[in-house]
C-alpha cells in the first residue's frame, strides 16, 4: 500500500479536497446557502440595494471566509501528539541518552478543533454587519508512530487517517461545505523545523487537542457605486 507524502504545512483544503479549485469550493457554498442569501437580511435595513448586488456581496463574503480553509492542519496537530506523556518522556530520553527514540500510539483519541471565522462588511470605515461561519475539522487515526529527535518530533507516520471537515453559517444548520471525508491509508510527515515536545508533567496521558489559532477578521466592503441611503 502507498504511502502518501504530507507537506509541512498542510492546509485543511488540500487534506481534505487534495488540489479541488478554490473557485470550485466557494461556488458550492453558494449554492447552499439560503433562499434570501447572506447580505440582504443583515444589511437590507440600512441600504437599497439591487439583488444582483446582494449576490455579489455573498459571493465576496463566501470567499473572505473560505479563506480560512487555507490554513495550516499539520503544525496543531503534530502539536497536539506533542502533548501525550510517551511522547514526552521519549523527547526527554534523546535530551540525555539516545539520539532517536520511535513511538508508537495505538488507537489514540481523535484530535478535532471547532473554530468561528468572521467576516466584517463595512462601508467608508463604518462596519455594518458581521457574519460568523464555524469550521470544524476532525482527523481520526488508526495508529502513529514518531520520531523523535532531540527533543523534538522529526517525523510522524499517520497510519489509516480519515480526516473530515465541515463548514457552516451561523443560524443556518445546513452545512455550506461538507466534502466526504478523506480517506489515507498510510501518510508521512516530515516535520521541518522539528516540534519540540514540551517536557512539563501532564495529569493525563490523554490530552485535550488544541484548536487551530483564530483566523484574523476579514473585512469584506460593499461595492461602493451601488450603496445608496434610504429615502428618509
Amino acid at each position: 500500500m502507498p504511502t502518501i507524502e504530507m507537506t509541512w504545512p498542510t492546509s485543511v483544503q488540500s487534506l481534505i479536497c487534495g488540489k479541488a479549485d478554490h473557485d470550485a469550493i466557494v461556488r458550492t457554498m453558494e449554492r447552499q446557502l439560503p433562499a434570501e442569501g447572506i447580505a440582504a437580511g443583515r444589511v437590507g435595513r440600512r441600504f437599497s440595494l439591487a439583488r444582483a448586488t446582494y449576490r455579489l456581496l455573498d459571493s465576496r463574503i463566501l470567499e473572505a471566509a473560505a479563506a480560512s480553509l487555507e490554513q495550516d492542519v499539520a503544525k496543531p496537530l503534530v502539536g497536539w501528539l506533542a502533548g501525550f506523556q510517551n511522547l514526552r518522556e521519549a523527547a526527554a530520553t534523546t535530551l540525555t541518552g539516545d539520539d532517536e527514540v520511535a513511538v508508537t500510539l495505538v488507537k489514540p483519541v481523535p484530535f478535532s478543533s471547532d473554530q468561528a471565522v468572521s467576516v466584517t462588511l463595512s462601508v467608508r470605515g463604518d462596519k455594518v454587519a458581521t457574519i460568523v461561519f464555524r469550521l470544524e475539522v476532525s482527523v481520526e487515526l488508526a495508529e502513529v508512530s514518531a520520531a523523535v529527535r532531540h527533543g523534538a518530533i522529526a517525523e510522524v507516520v499517520l497510519a489509516v487517517c480519515r480526516a473530515a471537515a465541515t463548514f457552516t453559517l451561523d443560524g443556518c444548520p445546513k452545512p455550506l461545505w461538507k466534502p466526504e471525508p478523506m480517506e489515507i491509508p498510510d501518510a508521512h510527515l516530515v516535520v521541518r523545523p522539528a516540534l519540540r515536545v514540551p517536557l512539563v508533567p501532564t495529569p493525563s496521558p490523554l490530552p485535550e487537542s488544541p484548536e487551530i489559532p483564530p483566523q484574523r477578521t476579514a473585512v469584506r466592503p460593499p461595492v461602493p457605486s451601488t450603496v445608496q441611503q434610504p429615502a428618509g
